[in-house]
């Protein structure tokens, strides 16, 4: 998968208004070249805590775009944007750990795992309870709560989570190229183990 038609991808899934649209395909490329750095910290902290890897990803792209010096109105800090309530219950504590990428996915993966065991894995419910809070969730009955801001989160979300699952994009999205050698030595094990394996039935 290319960037270039994954940005295109992501494009889509932006709401429709021209003010968001208007610098969204230059952002999006910015944001999938920040998010390629935190891979390797997405995928082993969602191996840690059992959690999907690519929700990880997506709360990191809803939240920020993988910025991880970003503070919000409300005072969410870092990258996974924690408030300091919960921040603290995941274990950052100073400034410094709220800026800090790779404590923030490590908490970002331990806060999904406990969305995950409270809305029995479903999505939709991780993302409005990462977005509003579990207890505004809870409070709407185990539904999304009706808040405008938090409906859309969801929506946008469940399909940025559909689209770079389907694409694998921990795996496929802007890993090193292969050097020519390392090209060359790939074919010459396929080759290899296609004529083992057609050896065993044609003689």
């Amino acid at each position: 998968m290319k960037p270039l038609l994954l940005s295109w991808l992501l494009l889509l899934a932006l709401p429709t208004e021209a003010h968001i649209r208007r610098r969204a395909t230059s952002d999006i490329s910015a944001a999938l070249t920040r998010a390629a750095r935190y891979h390797p910290a997405i995928r082993t902290a969602a191996a840690r805590y059992s959690v999907d890897p690519h929700l990880l990803w997506t709360i990191g792209y809803l939240e920020t775009r993988f910025e991880p010096r970003c503070i919000s109105p409300k005072g969410a800090r870092g990258m996974m944007q924690f408030i300091p309530a919960t921040g603290r219950r995941y274990g950052l504590f100073t400034r410094s750990d709220f800026h800090d990428p790779l404590r923030s996915i490590d908490a970002a993966a331990r806060y999904v795992r406990d969305l995950n065991a409270m809305f029995g894995g479903r999505i939709d419910l991780v993302l409005a309870g990462y977005n509003a809070g579990e207890n505004a969730v809870i409070n709407s009955r185990y539904r999304v709560p009706p808040y405008r801001e938090t409906r859309s989160y969801v929506a946008h979300g469940l399909t940025v989570f559909k689209r770079i699952s389907d694409v694998d994009i921990l795996h496929r999205l802007l890993e090193p190229r292969a050097t020519s050698s390392e090209v060359t030595q790939r074919r010459q094990q396929t080759f290899s183990k296609t004529r083992s394996s057609r050896s065993i039935y044609f003689h």
